[in-house]
């Protein structure tokens, strides 16, 4: 069984930095994000439908003509080109993507930029990779080659909660919306990515993290998810500009799927990726977190805290292999299955995988797990649970004794008690108890 490896790296646009924008296809040179404050903006100015393409404007919708003026006034004085533009409801800001002369110092332009009254914000167009490499073979998928699921101990902890009525969004590629496993799960997705592409179902990256997150129960075939009732919503906002190079995705994207996350309401944001400090997407996040929305995030493969990480109050995870190679000034990680995970893959199969990403992904389906039991669990009640449900410090969280804890229930292993199968649990548990 060949292995499909899931690495997170970072690209950051600056002046001789390595960047999609460098790679030959395209000519508009770096690029930076602006927002302007737009204190009229309201739900009745929603952006239409996601559409993908920098050049081709996302949406028709309305702005304040003072914030039009603004925009257009700024390009005029900085010989800035318009890329594309998007409301950022959440915040009440109108973001647009420029285009700057080749010759520009990045570092100074931003600094007049932020000068400027009319400016709210200034910074360069962060880039994120994913890369991964996917060579499959035919395999018989059963559950009982889930040793991740056996860490967990989901057997029992199914038979108290499957995260019915819950929610989960995705922030990452596209996923394969029409695999056996996911088709009754993804309720909802949008393409936010910054180029046009009819790619979505053949994303590995995030079918791998939906499946494990919700993979369906008692269909007969392949692997179980960690909350197999909870509600998906995959947001693309990473992209693969060609055949075998690294899914990216950057700022401008990742802050149009953020804002649809925020609006949406949902219980749970899955950010399986990493990159430098975003003073968007930190208050995006962080307007997340106040409105009681969990967030979760990979611990980055470089051990340097970046975003989502460094951000207070979201859940990071390590897996168990990598525990204790990131630090983080204000909380510890947490860590759960990452190696030699079995996953859903685009087109009907299945392969196994490594990598933080999948660790927070099980983190996300566990969160819901204990959310659908307790709907108003803060973020804080969540990690606590978490934290005290581990067998000891640097292994990983284990479902059974955090439900355990919450329900004020008995039947985990590490109280004597014989568990299931999980195959057995799951031809008994057909509906949320």
């Amino acid at each position: 069984m060949k292995q499909l490896w899931i690495v997170i790296v970072l690209l950051v646009l600056a002046g001789t930095s390595s960047s999609y924008a460098d790679e030959g296809n395209n000519a508009e040179g770096t690029r930076i994000l602006v927002t302007y404050a737009d204190p009229g903006m309201s739900n009745s100015a929603r952006a239409g439908p996601a559409r993908p393409g920098y050049n081709r404007r996302s949406s028709t919708y309305l702005v304040s003509v003072g914030v039009k003026r603004a925009a257009n006034r700024i390009a005029k004085d900085f010989d800035l080109r318009v890329i594309d533009e998007w409301p950022i409801l959440p915040l009440k800001l109108h973001c647009m993507v420029y285009s700057i002369a080749d010759d520009a110092s990045l570092e100074q332009l931003l600094d007049r930029l932020r000068d400027r009254p009319e400016v709210e914000s200034a910074q360069r167009l962060n880039q994120f990779e994913v890369s991964g490499s996917l060579d499959t073979t035919a395999v018989d998928p059963y559950s009982e080659l889930q040793h991740n699921y056996r860490t967990l101990e989901l057997a029992q902890a199914h038979q108290w909660s499957l995260g019915a009525g819950t929610s989960v969004t995705i922030i990452d590629t596209g996923a394969d919306l029409d695999h056996p496993e996911l088709k009754t799960q993804i309720k909802a997705h949008l393409d936010f990515a910054a180029v046009e592409s009819s790619d979505f179902i053949a994303d590995a990256h995030g079918t791998a993290v939906a499946g494990i997150i919700a993979a369906a129960s008692n269909n007969g075939v392949g692997v179980i998810g960690v909350a197999p009732s909870t509600q998906l919503t995959v947001l693309k906002a990473c992209w693969y500009e060609r055949q075998g190079m690294p899914a990216v995705c950057d700022s401008f994207t990742l802050a149009k799927a953020l804002s649809h996350a925020v609006e949406s309401d949902t219980d749970i944001i899955n950010l399986s990726i990493g990159g430098p400090s975003d003073s968007l997407l930190g208050r995006l996040v962080k307007l997340a977190l106040k409105r009681g929305i969990v967030v979760v995030a990979a611990a980055p493969a470089n051990q340097t805290a970046g975003f989502p990480a460094e951000i207070r109050g979201v859940i990071v995870v390590e897996s168990e292999r990598q525990f204790g190679t990131i630090s983080l000034s204000h909380q510890f990680p947490v860590s759960a299955p990452g190696d030699e995970i079995l996953v859903p893959v685009p087109g009907g199969g299945f392969d196994y995988a490594s990598g933080s990403s999948l660790s927070a992904a099980h983190i996300s389906g566990v969160i819901a797990l204990l959310v659908a039991k307790h709907p108003g669990l803060s973020r804080d009640e969540v990690n606590t649970l978490l934290v005290d449900s581990r067998p000891t410090v640097g292994r990983s969280v284990n479902a059974c004794r955090a439900l355990a804890r919450l329900l004020q229930r008995s039947g985990c292993r590490d109280d004597g008690a014989v568990t299931q199968s999980l195959s057995e649990s799951h031809r008994q548990t057909n509906d949320e108890l």
